[in-house]
């Protein structure tokens, strides 16, 4: 009986060891929003800001938890490091002015230094969406703004006022024409864009490597890939107690509880709730899903993504602009996945003739596995997205300590926008250490 007892406690004991070690090399959990730093300067923050030649202007870079991280900050003009934190505009041009802290890229600050008689010409929205009110301006060498003294041209064509909106996307040009000591001078051209948001499906395949069947959904996938840029893929694996799956995401039960998804791999779900059934045995079927209608075609949201990873210090920020406005019960998910992992993955194809993976093997070594789920920094099924208005941009920021045994340069990310029953009403796709615009 005592034998029994120790025999036990040993077993739970290298359970708990073995959960705790899963836990610290795959951490779960919402990220901290205490990292983004914010660039400011003495001679203001708008768009543009005017300055006379031989102007000095003072920098200080301000961390979102209230720090005045300046000192140990790099500025940099025009992409050209300076030293301290102040600089001094000695030539006539057009300036963009950046902080690095810790490999953390600040917000940009622009200035203009004007000619005699020049005024700039400033565009408050450079990418807006349909129908959404861009505004003109027209900065003297005060800083006055002279907008309403001017004639602005879009694309060649007058306009009345200084504000314009376009229900059709396209690229625009914009420039003005003033009057200055009796002659009209014309200003510089500034472009800008409008654009429709497309919507991409969400593919979410419930897989393992030790699934024979769901090379499958693979090939399923891998023809959509071929169809349309516009779906965010997320591979979400689970281990099986005779054969561990590297890239075993520990939560895969409370999104298979959550989503009514049974054991039976493969599984795939359709912007979340939506299960994608395979047709004939195990294999699925593109055409009868809607996915293809679905993907790119136009919607209300839009989604733009930017990170850095700096060492095992990963920051994300994540934007969200709607044409109508959130509802009620909207959520922000981030996804942090991984791709290029290689592993054995059993194959029941091996003797299908036809079938792409016939002859490959089972397993098939070494198979590279992509888009692997690997941690979601946000809540696993989002974060509140505050009431927000039309054309207003919402910001969440995310800190996250990437673990080693994951490879920095084959990270990447799927975020979505939910409704509150967990719809996915669009996703945005984008490697680490890209800019992702909203689109």
């Amino acid at each position: 009986m005592r034998n029994q007892f120790i025999l036990k406690f040993s077993l739970l004991f290298a359970f708990i060891a073995i959960v705790a070690c899963s836990k610290k090399e795959d951490p779960i959990g919402a990220g901290n929003e205490n990292t983004s730093i914010v660039l400011t300067s003495d001679a203001g923050d708008g768009t543009v800001e005017v300055l006379a030649v031989d102007q000095t202007v003072t920098f200080r870079v301000t961390g979102s938890d209230g720090e005045d991280y300046t000192s140990s900050s790099i500025i940099y003009v025009n992409d050209t490091e300076i030293e301290g934190g102040s600089y001094t505009f000695s030539t006539i041009g057009e300036y963009t002015v950046k902080a690095i802290y810790q490999g953390i890229t600040s917000n940009m600050l622009s200035f203009q230094v004007l000619s005699e008689n020049e005024r700039a010409l400033t565009v408050d929205v450079a990418k807006a969406m349909r129908n959404q009110t861009i505004t003109f301006g027209l900065l003297d060498s005060e800083g006055n703004n002279t907008a309403s003294e001017a004639i602005f041209y879009v694309n060649n064509n007058p306009i009345t006022g200084f504000s314009y909106s376009s229900a059709d996307e396209g690229n625009f040009e914009v420039y003005a024409e003033y009057m200055e000591n009796g002659q009209t001078i014309t200003s510089s051209t500034k472009s800008f864009s409008v654009f429709i948001p497309k919507r991409k499906v969400v593919i979410e395949d419930y897989t393992g490597t030790w699934c024979g069947f769901c090379p499958a959904l693979v090939v399923a996938i891998d023809s959509l890939r071929v169809r349309t840029d516009h779906i965010a893929v997320v591979a979400i694996h689970k281990t099986a107690s005779s054969h561990p799956d590297p890239l075993d995401f520990p939560r895969i039960t409370d999104l298979q509880q959550e989503f009514g998804v049974g054991n039976g791999f493969p599984k795939a779900q359709i912007n979340r709730t939506t299960s994608w059934v395979a047709r004939s045995g195990p294999e699925f079927i593109i055409e009868d899903t809607g996915i293809l209608a679905m993907a790119g075609s136009e919607t209300n949201v839009s989604i733009a993504i930017n990170s850095q990873l700096s060492g095992a210090d990963l920051t994300v920020e994540a934007k969200v602009k709607y044409e109508n406005g959130s509802q009620a019960g909207d959520k922000l998910v981030v996804y942090l996945l991984e791709s290029g992992v290689a592993a054995d993955q059993a194959n029941y194809f091996n003797e299908t003739p036809g079938h792409p993976f016939e002859g490959k093997g089972n397993p098939i070594e070494d198979y590279i596995h992509n888009d692997g789920l690997r941690n979601s920094l946000s809540a696993l099924f989002g974060d509140n997205i505050p009431e927000t208005q039309p054309f207003q941009e919402f910001t969440k920021n995310y800190n996250f300590s990437v673990p080693s045994n994951y490879v920095g340069n084959n990270l990447s990310f799927v975020v979505m926008v939910v409704d509150s029953e967990n719809n996915a009403k669009n996703a945005q796709v984008a490697h680490i250490n890209e800019t992702k615009d909203f689109e």
